[in-house]
């Protein structure tokens, strides 16, 4: 009896050991599961943010000829999304946005334009800015360099997803190939490639600041892992087409008008000159009576 009873009671415990490690098998899967996730759903939700908010640029870009400047803004979530890495992926410190905390923790980030490379097929919108939060779902404007299209040297930034998103294929763009940067005029500033290279990290502004050129440059700007280790990064410098620098305006110079009296010029006397070949003209004198005839004369009274 009592053998029978140790047997049921080792048998219960064995029965509620299973089922413990049932239960944590389970919650380990669906932990794994969940892990696993995260990425794609981050993604998922970064490449649904940047393509709403590139359709809202383009449609206020569209509205350009109604308005003097539109006003081009999109609400993006200041937590969440984050990308691994993205501390290594913009230049300078790392600093909060201004806005964070502002749409009860949304932020606000304003548009400049929008980039498009035929050649890699990708189009994003270009933010004010190049932050941790801006990178996230578009390009970034380096606020140390000048506007695209301007004289000196423009720089945008942006991540290099492994999912083939944003600069994930710059490394592919060849010397020749166009960039075009939209502004929110709806102005086309076409580029074409001239160098790609890689850097490193430590030499970036040495390409980025906007005072390294006098010409009208555009730098793109991305991390790389083709040296097998982060600390690079891919550059392509790009000119800006012949066609779309704007001609320099002529100055017209109106002749000057002197408000000062001009003395008049003396008026020259006019002589008449008598001709050499004009003969004298002679005093009228009464001729001479010969002698004889005045004796004649006296002879007849």
């Amino acid at each position: 009896m009592k053998r029978i009873e140790r047997n049921k009671k080792t048998g219960t415990e064995r029965s509620t050991i299973n089922t413990v490690l049932i239960v944590i098998s389970v919650l380990l899967l669906i932990t794994g599961i969940v892990l696993l996730l995260i990425e794609p759903i981050k993604r998922f939700n970064r490449r649904k943010i940047s393509g709403d908010a590139l359709k809202t640029i383009e449609q206020k870009i569209e509205m350009a000829a109604s308005e003097e400047v539109p006003q081009a803004t999109y609400i993006v979530p200041a937590i969440g999304n984050e990308v691994e890495g993205e501390d290594f992926d913009f230049i300078g410190e790392t600093e909060e946005t201004e806005e964070e905390g502002s749409y009860g923790g949304d932020v606000t980030l304003t548009s400049i334009g929008i980039l498009s490379i035929g050649s890699i097929n990708i189009r994003y919108s270009v933010w004010d800015d190049a932050n941790q939060v801006s990178l996230r779902y578009g390009l970034g404007h380096y606020v140390d360099s000048v506007m695209p299209g301007e004289i000196g040297n423009a720089t945008i930034l942006g991540h290099n997803y492994r999912d083939g998103s944003m600069f994930h294929k710059l490394g592919q763009v060849k010397v020749g190939d166009k960039v075009v940067f939209k502004d929110l005029n709806g102005k086309e500033w076409i580029f074409y490639a001239k160098e790609s290279k890689i850097i490193s990290a430590s030499d970036i502004l040495d390409y980025a600041l906007g005072n390294i050129t006098d010409s009208r440059q555009l730098t793109l700007v991305t991390c790389t892992y083709e040296y097998g280790a982060k600390g690079w990064r891919r550059i392509v410098i790009c000119e800006l087409s012949d066609e779309c620098i704007p001609e320099e305006p002529v100055e017209v110079t109106e002749p000057t008008v002197s408000t000062e009296e001009t003395p008049a010029e003396p008026t020259p006397e006019v002589t008449e000159e008598i001709p050499e070949d004009t003969p004298a003209v002679q005093e009228e004198t009464e001729p001479e009576v010969p002698a004889e005839a005045q004796e004649e004369d006296a002879g007849e009274e």
